[in-house]
């Protein structure tokens, strides 16, 4: 009898891990790390796409251990973010260095807070021990890093070309802005330098092509940025449009997409995960994530306390269907949960993404 009840114990307690792995599980690790474990089989899919909150902690941990779980299982390398592409390449600086000073003075978007850092830290240590490294990939505007980026790479024994010696002494001597956060007055003026340099680059380019010399590829991709703040009514366009250009001219074949949740409403044509999923490469290869949060604190709004429920906005404000969710699907042995959303009896949630990711308690540290 008591052979029989371990037998019976055993067979229900790797079914319910079985149940566990098939929905996916972010482990707890030491040092506030994340590690997905999952035995869901997403070879099919050569793109993937998660929709993250900016400003909520926890968020750092997911996104590194889906770029370890992805990178591990399936060969992902490059890495899409909702930053310029004068910003990537400050991170990939980084990540090719481990100097900080690429990331910082300014600080870039994504790398202001301690959890924030511990991503690229993250990040930085695992990237070190890989043969093909990660490549950080911008897609999205430039802010005020460009202009660390074109002062990095202005040579140092070249003497300034007559054509083009104004813009270039007004680079140098320009005062660098506050980061530019959207909706501010300084991202206006961070655009209206942009917007500056950019009508002499367009004028002069051969003048630039001359004094950046092999540089120069990196300068007209800044440059050439078909997003700007001021244009923000077309920013999904332009990030699409940003990512099929470098995944035809660099060959990439497999990708995934770190984005606000606006952006990951697979159900909005309009949105960045809807754009890609409209074009005959990824309609069926596109695989969509949407991260939800219970009793979450998100540093870049308000402080007004800890918002009950952060989560894609088709149901934000749908507290009785959160709460069945997280009480229904939501693991205790796992730090945060991977759910599809196919598994949820809602419209809503089957609509807007793929999967979600269940988190939670993170309160302002």
């Amino acid at each position: 009898m008591k052979v029989r009840l371990v037998i019976l114990l055993t067979l229900l307690a790797n079914t319910i891990f079985c149940t566990a792995q098939q929905k996916g599980c972010f482990l707890a690790q030491p040092g506030n790390k994340a590690e997905l474990v999952t035995t869901t089989d997403f070879s099919g899919y050569n793109a993937f796409f998660i929709g993250e909150f900016h400003g909520v902690y926890g968020m750092s941990e997911v996104k590194l251990a889906m770029i370890r779980y992805l990178n591990k299982t399936y060969g992902i390398t490059d890495v899409f973010m909702e930053v310029g592409y004068s910003a990537a390449y400050l991170y990939n600086s980084y990540l090719e260095t481990g100097d900080t000073a690429f990331i910082t003075r300014p600080n870039l978007l994504y790398s202001v807070k301690e959890p924030d850092k511990a991503f690229w830290t993250g990040l930085y240590e695992y990237n070190k021990g890989l043969k093909k490294h990660i490549t950080i990939r911008g897609m999205d505007f430039e802010r005020v890093e460009f202009l660390k980026v074109l002062k990095l790479l202005t040579p140092a024994e070249v003497q300034k070309l007559k054509e083009i010696a104004a813009i270039l002494s007004y680079i140098d001597s320009v005062r660098q802005p506050a980061i530019g956060w959207l909706g501010s007055d300084n991202q206006n003026r961070q655009d209206s330098i942009y917007e500056t340099i950019r009508a002499d680059f367009d004028t002069n380019k051969l003048f630039y092509k001359q004094y950046f010399g092999n540089d120069y590829k990196i300068v007209r991709q800044i440059m050439k940025n078909p997003g700007t703040y001021r244009n923000f009514s077309n920013r999904n366009n332009a990030m699409y449009q940003n990512i099929l250009n470098q995944a035809d001219k660099d060959g990439i074949e497999k990708f995934m997409v770190f984005s606000g949740l606006a952006h990951a409403n697979k159900e909005h044509d309009g949105s960045l995960c809807g754009l890609l999923l409209h074009n005959k490469q990824y309609k069926h290869k596109l695989l969509d994530i949407a991260m939800t949060c219970k009793n979450c604190y998100d540093w870049q709004q308000p402080r007004n306390g800890i918002a009950p429920f952060k989560a894609p906005y088709t149901y934000f404000k749908d507290t009785m269907l959160m709460n069945s969710i997280y009480d229904k699907y939501f693991s205790e042995d796992c730090k945060y949960t991977l759910l599809p959303s196919g598994s949820i009896d809602d419209n809503k949630v089957r609509k807007y993404s793929d999967y979600i990711i269940l988190m939670k308690d993170q309160p302002e540290y």
